[in-house]
């Protein structure tokens, strides 16, 4: 569901309403606070207030959760695709994330860092040359755990941004592309490769690198794509696999 047209559908039934958000809220037992949160897209009704709020806009659920007054030969088409959509991200909830590979990255980097410290110290003991080489070895990891932290909280920070700013489009998985130059244990590492199309035009979206194993097939994935307004090709990937 688009929670900022729904927000600015609720805002509007209100003030058609001529009705405060101090009212509303008085209305159904909640605080102003929230429907402020509402209307400005950062939040949902609990299910036990959605019908109360239609109630007091005037409005249908249909209506809410399509963010828009619909006409009598609109509603069933509206009807439908809003059922569709619940599905949908019912789907998603019950989805695992994958897990990226910075991530990953990150964690076996500093847990590396550490080991080679703790050897060093316990080494100098010994002898103070083994703590100089292992000192050497661990600001190595350390810089590669800051270079994966680093990449990690821009890509992080540029999908927060575009589905804030973008919106998901719904695409396809076309292709699981496995990276020949790192591959540990059981574990791949690989790019998807996800089409869609947007605006009549098919586009191609090739996500970071992710750590799948073997068993993975590419019709347990899912992929979310978030594009930016008007700009297909700037895009980020969030990768999902069914739960089991």
């Amino acid at each position: 569901m688009d929670q900022k047209k729904i927000g600015a559908f609720i805002a509007q039934c209100r003030k058609e309403k001529s009705l405060t958000q101090i009212q509303l809220a008085e209305l159904l037992d909640i605080t102003n606070q929230a429907v402020s949160k509402w209307e400005n897209g950062r939040g949902m009704p609990d299910v036990s207030l959605l019908q109360p709020l239609c109630d007091a806009l005037g409005i249908s659920l249909n209506e809410l959760f399509s963010g828009e007054h619909i006409s009598a030969e609109e509603y069933k088409g509206k009807a439908e695709e809003n059922i569709s959509k619940l599905y949908k991200e019912k789907q998603i909830a019950n989805l695992k994330p994958i897990k990226y590979l910075f991530s990953t990255c990150s964690n076996v980097t500093l847990l590396v860092a550490v080991i080679e410290l703790a050897v060093g110290f316990i080494g100098n003991f010994f002898n103070p040359t083994i703590l100089k080489v292992m000192l050497l070895n661990a600001s190595v990891w350390i810089m590669l755990f800051l270079i994966s932290v680093g990449k990690l909280t821009y890509d992080k920070k540029k999908l927060k941004n575009l589905k804030h700013s973008g919106f998901c489009i719904d695409s396809e998985i076309k292709d699981i592309i496995p990276a020949s130059w790192i591959t540990v244990g059981n574990y791949i590492c690989c790019r998807i490769v996800c089409g869609f199309i947007y605006e009549g035009k098919e586009y191609k979206a090739v996500s970071n690198y992710y750590v799948l194993t073997p068993f993975h097939r590419k019709e347990d994935l899912y992929a979310n794509v978030f594009i930016e307004q008007n700009n297909p090709t700037k895009y980020s990937i969030e990768l999902f696999q069914e739960s089991r």
